[in-house]
């Protein structure tokens, strides 16, 4: 049953922790298997509140097609599950009009995604683009009506409440608290009926006509097989937590607002790795800050919001505008994907993992990789600390020691062919688990012997491509310190104009040979 007020003021009392209204409320409110999560055994009760005050739960939405959020065509950085969406309001569309039957319809989708990707945002536009009532449900709330009994009875209503005003789109959250039937603990017996209700609700004999079940989850891998089967929840949808236009899409919507460029830079860098949530709320909070400054909302006021960032000396950006260029020059002569861009940032943002630039490359869709890939995706990457050697005699400490810095990623890549993918010495693998091979090459000197000469023959090769294309690469460096950013056409451009015509030593006259 759900715990008492007086349950959770003891709860809170018992580990020191400050009864207040607000951690009371929380506990009440949220389902067990939430509470669960947050109270792992080897974390302080004190954190365990602290993540749940950070990540509150989404409020329910009312049954209602009249929301004042945003429409699919609002919504930025949901890709193909926008798609599904618009094709799902034709199909309603449709359906109303009589020229095709429910069966025709995608009645069942699955969602997954982070914390505050938006999913219940993206349900909201769904039903305000198709013209229909969206009734919350969940599973959470479902199984804290008590009883198994009381439990199939609230799901059951949520289901009927959304036939009742058909057509009509059931969201239904943390879907994935189902669990799977085949794990083994004491709550299994209970949680099998719950899902065999679930299952009878999605389809049984009765099909849910008119009903649109848009079911959301964090952990996809944790669902029932059943659920997931064609019929019942059958596409299924990852979103993720959006990109750098996506990011600002979401600003525009929230704030009405177009950054400046030195803004939108700020912006940019401060928010890598934001939900929708964490920027809709970043807005609240610069516009509770324009208010209290009895100022007209503004970008400045979403900046004053953003971590502090310093702006980068002179000589500091001139390294990481060399060190990129470096990685562009050896891509476009090694013809390494198609370089899309390479940009550098003017601020160092905390806690951004000492990101302050980056060159992006789009790959082939269907690419068979050989030994002579990995090599140069290897010199690539070394086309970094390649470009600095060779400008300033030395590299700097950046490319080594977080998971994605240069030399890690090489590393890792050299060990994998020459351990794990029968590239190398032997057609013989191990397990080619990032973490089994790193123990190999830890424990077998022979094989750290093979991946330093693949690393260092690409280092040699990196460099050599630098120097011999030396006047690109000065010229893209000065680009980039002016205008922070290059498209891989320009980079193009400018190596090709760069480019000096070889001459083969077999051809030198006689007197100039000797």
């Amino acid at each position: 049953m759900p715990p008492t007020r007086w349950q959770a003021e003891a709860a809170l009392r018992r580990f020191g922790i400050p009864v207040t209204d607000r951690d009371v409320e929380i506990l009440l409110s949220e389902s067990w298997s939430r509470l669960h999560q947050a109270f792992q055994t080897r974390r302080q009760p004190i954190a365990a509140m602290e993540r749940l005050r950070q990540y509150p739960r989404a409020s329910p939405i009312t049954a209602t097609s009249e929301s004042d959020g945003p429409t699919l065509d609002e919504m930025h950085g949901f890709g193909p599950l926008l798609e599904w969406g618009h094709d799902l309001a034709i199909d309603l569309a449709d359906y109303k009009a009589g020229r095709i039957q429910w069966e025709d319809v995608d009645s069942g989708v699955l969602v997954s995604g982070p914390p505050g990707s938006g999913k219940t945002l993206f349900a909201g536009a769904l039903a305000k683009t198709c013209g229909v009532p969206l009734i919350y449900g969940s599973v959470s709330a479902w199984q804290m009506a008590g009883s198994l009994d009381d439990h199939l009875k609230a799901m059951s209503a949520s289901f009927e409440e959304a036939k009742a005003k058909a057509p009509a789109i059931l969201f239904i959250d943390e879907v994935d608290t189902f669990g799977d039937r085949s794990a083994n603990d004491r709550n299994r017996g209970y949680m099998r009926a719950a899902i065999a209700g679930f299952l009878e609700l999605l389809d049984g004999f009765n099909r849910r006509k008119g009903v649109i079940v848009v079911s959301a989850c964090n952990n996809p891998n944790h669902l029932d097989p059943a659920i997931r089967r064609p019929g019942r929840l059958g596409q299924h949808f990852e979103v993720t937590l959006p990109d750098e236009n996506a990011r600002r899409s979401i600003l525009k919507y929230h704030s009405g607002i177009d950054l400046d460029p030195n803004q939108a830079e700020q912006f940019i860098l401060a928010t890598e790795g934001y939900s929708g949530a964490d920027i809709g709320q970043l807005v609240r909070f610069a516009k509770r800050s324009a208010r209290r400054r009895r100022e007209d909302f503004a970008g400045e006021h979403i900046v004053r919001e953003l971590p502090p960032a310093p702006e980068l000396p002179a000589d500091y950006l001139r390294s990481v505008a060399v060190h990129e260029a470096g990685h562009a020059i050896v891509a476009v002569e090694l013809g390494f994907g198609e370089l899309v861009s390479v940009n550098i940032a003017s601020y160092a943002i905390p806690g951004n993992g000492n990101q302050v630039g980056g060159a992006i490359y789009a790959m082939p869709r269907h690419m068979r990789r050989t030994r002579a890939t990995y090599l140069d995706d290897i010199a690539v990457t070394l086309g970094g600390i390649a470009a600095e050697t060779v400008v300033f005699e030395a590299f700097f400490d950046g490319a080594a020691g977080s998971y994605n810095a240069d030399l890690n990623s090489v590393t890792r890549t050299a060990t994998l062919l020459e351990a794990g993918l029968g590239m190398g010495h032997t057609l013989v693998v191990a397990d080619n688990a990032p973490s089994r091979l790193d123990a190999l090459r830890a424990s077998d000197p022979d094989l750290r012997k093979r991946v330093h000469d693949i690393v260092a023959n690409e280092f040699e090769r990196a460099k050599n491509i630098v120097r011999n294309r030396r006047a690109a690469l000065d010229e893209i460096a000065a680009r980039l310190i002016q205008t922070r950013s290059l498209a891989g056409d320009e980079v193009r451009e400018i190596v090709e104009r760069h480019r000096r015509p070889t001459v083969s030593l077999a051809k030198l006259p006689r007197s100039l040979g000797a």
